[in-house]
């Protein structure tokens, strides 16, 4: 693993939500940044993995999107401009000045190491090695944090107390031959069920946003996993962020559910991560068998730690792999923002909006006689490819595939919104434009029909507003786009000759800076009376 160094007065902050590095002129910060979640993006905009200061003067220097670090099988690679395509463009766009390594300006990746300089705008970077830590867990500091401020106090000469500390090497190694985090979690309860004599019910109790605390898993002592744990709400008000642990050696004034359940001693600590509290591990006694100790307090707190690295190590996996499938559904810019909103804990924003955004239709000329002459196997040997290539390149000019209608795909080009990359309203409708001819290109050369010649395509793409969000009820949501930019393109695409892209009135206004378009005439659109139509010239 690398790390970029940088000289006082800079330094760098790490922010959690979304997880990036920033460069700051704070004297509270680091010295490095650790290079991770490659691609490394290092540049001006706010979904950088290192994000620049910002200013008028510096924009003359530096990029939204400057310079980024890739990792191929344990080698680093610097590359100059954007790692994704730029929204307003939809092209991958170079740097304003260019990036440079050892004083060379970079024109193709190339490799880094230690001791090399990377050079961008005012800026120099030292790339280091991380170096590795030897890992030493000081219980007490680790308490300390933990109850923010407020310990329990044991004799020093009683050893008692860390005799269980020992016995985490024995965890460590366990957990580490496991392999999955189901399997972690619960040898961590079994291990709690064994080592602290009281805990003879223990479990994991997490938050959820809007609901009562649950279960995400639970063991008895001699028993095992229990489907259906019966625990106290009332000991978990106890345990409120002002008071970061609850012991109790004898329970007084027992509720109804703690009488009920035979509850007489309980242990809850906090499991913490990305700077938020995830849930508690509860422990009780029942029966008045035996009762919690402060002894026992320090282990929990440590198992707490344990159960909450394994927890965040479960959610990362989640949001890793969350992203990756977005991304085969929406833009890499529009999934990376559901994959920060996911990250940062906030529900995706899929609430339908009114937006401003470009619609694309293309289908396949002459597919019905094609489905007549031939099998099942045959007609989807052609779609899959072909949906596979149309997706490709709408995603590559910024836009995403909405919806597949029998050989139609419709893609969606959607305006910048506030708080992303900024663009004029003419950028929706020259990406679906450069997509569209992209299309038919990547078609003629990529035509996978193994009958003759490739079979032609139309496209029809027309903008303006439309409302974008998920529609339908409860049971059957469905992420889309409704209005009559939708309605007008996928009637222009039927009116498109073949290898064609028809375009509105509107539509050949927005672009016709950038590309030539020729009149077709007027036609009559279902719905819509007489329009203007246009064809995109090649």
């Amino acid at each position: 693993m690398i790390q970029l160094a940088i000289e006082p007065p800079l330094y760098f902050q790490w922010n959690p939500q979304p997880p990036q590095w920033q460069l700051r002129g704070i004297m509270t910060g680091r010295r490095t940044a650790r290079v991770c979640n490659v691609p490394f993006v290092i540049g001006r905009a706010l979904d950088c993995q290192l994000v620049l200061p910002d200013s008028a003067q510096l924009r003359k220097t530096t990029s939204r999107w400057h310079c980024y670090i890739q990792e191929k099988g344990g080698r680093y690679w610097i590359a100059d401009g954007s790692f994704d395509v730029i929204p307003e463009t939809g092209v991958k766009k170079p740097s304003v000045s260019g990036t440079l390594r050892n004083g060379s300006l970079v024109k193709e990746p190339q490799e880094l190491a230690p001791g090399d300089t990377i050079s961008l705008g005012p800026w120099n970077f030292k790339v280091e090695v991380e170096e590795a830590k030897n890992f030493r867990v000081d219980i007490d500091d680790a308490l300390r944090v933990t109850q923010a401020g407020k310990r329990a106090t044991i004799k020093a000469k009683d050893l008692a107390s860390g005799a269980g500390y020992k016995q985490l090497h024995e965890l460590f190694l366990e957990l580490n031959k496991l392999e999955n985090i189901e399997e972690c979690l619960a040898r961590a309860l079994a291990f709690a069920a064994e080592k602290i004599p009281a805990a003879e019910v223990s479990a994991i109790l997490l938050n959820r946003r809007g609901e009562a605390p649950s279960a995400r898993l639970a063991w008895r002592k001699n028993q095992g996993r229990v489907v259906d744990l019966k625990f106290s709400p009332s000991l978990l008000e106890k345990l409120s962020v002002k008071e970061p642990f609850f012991l109790s050696a004898r329970l007084s004034n027992p509720s109804s559910g703690q009488n009920l359940q035979n509850i007489t001693s309980a242990l809850l600590t906090p499991l913490s991560g990305g700077g938020s509290r995830l849930g508690v591990l509860y422990m009780d006694n029942r029966g008045d068998k035996t009762a919690f100790t402060e002894e026992d307090l320090y282990l929990a707190s440590a198992l707490s730690g344990v159960i909450s690295l394994q927890l965040m190590a479960e959610r990362q996996l989640f949001l890793g792999r969350l992203e990756d499938n977005l991304r085969q559904y929406f833009s890499s810019n529009v999934a990376r923002r559901l994959a920060a909103e996911a990250r940062a804990g906030k529900p995706p924003q899929l609430e339908a909006a009114e937006k401003t955004a470009a619609i694309l239709f293309v289908d396949i000329q002459g597919f019905t006689n094609f489905c007549h002459a031939h099998k099942p196997r045959e007609i989807s040997g052609l779609l899959n490819p072909y949906f596979k290539l149309m997706s490709e390149c709408i995603h590559r000019h910024g836009g995403y595939v909405d919806k597949f209608i029998g050989d139609g795909v419709m893609g969606v080009f959607q305006q910048a919104e506030a708080g992303q990359s900024p663009g004029d309203a003419c950028a929706p409708a020259l990406q679906a434009v450069r997509s569209a001819r992209n299309i038919i290109q990547a078609w003629r050369a990529n035509s996978t029909s193994g009958w003759g010649r490739p079979m032609p395509l139309r496209i029809g793409i027309d903008a303006g507003r439309v409302v974008i969000g998920n529609i339908g009820f409860p049971g059957r949501l469905e992420y889309t786009a409704i209005g009559d930019a939708v309605n007008i393109a996928a009637r222009l695409q039927k009116l498109a000759p073949p290898d064609g892209i028809a375009l509105s009135a509107a539509g050949r206004g927005l672009v016709e800076k950038e590309f030539r378009c020729e009149q077709l005439g007027v036609r009559e659109l279902k719905g819509f009376g007489d329009i203007e139509v246009w064809l995109v010239s090649d």
